[in-house]
């Protein structure tokens, strides 16, 4: 698996018994999007610089270039190109007049259907992006509210996940999420008419990618990463799968401040049996300022 970063690990957030769970298996457990607590994640569109009659107008102009200034590079011309480039040869015999109404009729029907084109799109983006998987971790292992927001209020774990070259593990994929407080902008208007006459094809599915590890920027403390794992033909099933890892992946595990002593004792014993090799830290308040730290078990 390429890597897709430099980082050695990463944290991730549980409850006691999830946490008992994973390290019992040492299976992480993947979650499908529309199980998350955010109600834009992955469920998103692009937003247009341009409306339909600006494309509308862009393609009629196209249309000319092509027809009349004798453009003939494309790569995939499309059936509104194809017929442009058989009329340059017989062009300076006909009425340009003439020629070009047919394509201003083309040219209207695209900027009438532009706002359906636009919805059929975003959903069908969502519905490719939503049938996945993905694994949500985090740069950071002491941030106060993902302790109270994922953690049973401090009551929880944190695990520390490595990322090991030689295992090919999962990890060595994840991305970095992006915060914003606007939806990823689609390509300019030019190069959308470049990619309807197919002179310069857009790669939608990696421009659609990109949603998956957008967010807004009100998330931004969280510092996320993301692996996202396409389902393709399998059935979403109840929206969770677990997926194992090497033992070695599991590096050390971070007990809350407001953890139970029943709590820690079965994680500390869920470790030495099937972790051993795994640091074990349990978390303290500080006594002059709003941070955690860790001592050593």
């Amino acid at each position: 698996m390429p890597r897709t970063h430099d980082k050695h690990h990463f944290y991730k957030y549980m409850s006691v018994e999830t946490a008992l769970k994973v390290i019992a298996n040492q299976s992480l457990r993947w979650s499908s999007p529309l199980k998350f607590n955010d109600p834009f994640d992955h469920q998103i569109g692009f937003t247009f610089e341009f409306c339909g009659s600006e494309i509308g107008q862009a393609v009629y102009r196209e249309m000319e270039r092509i027809v009349f200034g004798g453009k003939n590079e494309f790569q995939e011309p499309s059936l509104l190109t194809q017929l442009a480039l058989r009329l340059q040869g017989i062009a300076d015999r006909l009425p340009k007049d003439a020629i070009m109404e047919d394509f201003a009729g083309a040219a209207q029907e695209i900027a009438d259907n532009f706002q359906l084109h636009v919805e059929r799109l975003h959903a069908g983006i969502q519905e490719l992006l939503t049938h996945s998987r993905v694994l949500c971790i985090s740069e950071r292992n002491d941030n106060v509210v993902m302790w109270s927001h994922y953690a049973e209020e401090h009551r929880g774990v944190v695990l520390k996940l490595r990322c090991i070259d030689e295992l090919d593990n999962t990890l060595l994929a994840a991305r970095q999420v992006n915060y914003s407080r606007q939806f990823p902008e689609f390509p300019s208007l030019e190069q959308y008419v470049r990619h309807l006459t197919g002179e310069e094809p857009l790669n939608l599915t990696a421009l659609s990618w990109d949603m998956a590890f957008t967010k807004h920027s009100d998330w931004a403390y969280e510092k996320e990463w993301r692996v996202h794992m396409p389902l393709l033909n399998e059935p979403p099933g109840d929206g969770y799968t677990l997926l194992e890892e090497h033992p070695s992946v599991f590096g050390a595990v971070y007990l809350g401040c407001r953890m139970t002593d029943e709590d820690r004792g079965r994680v500390l014993a869920a470790i030495e049996e099937h972790i051993p090799h795994a640091r074990a830290f349990q978390a303290k308040r500080s006594d002059t300022s709003f941070d955690i730290a860790f001592e050593e078990v």
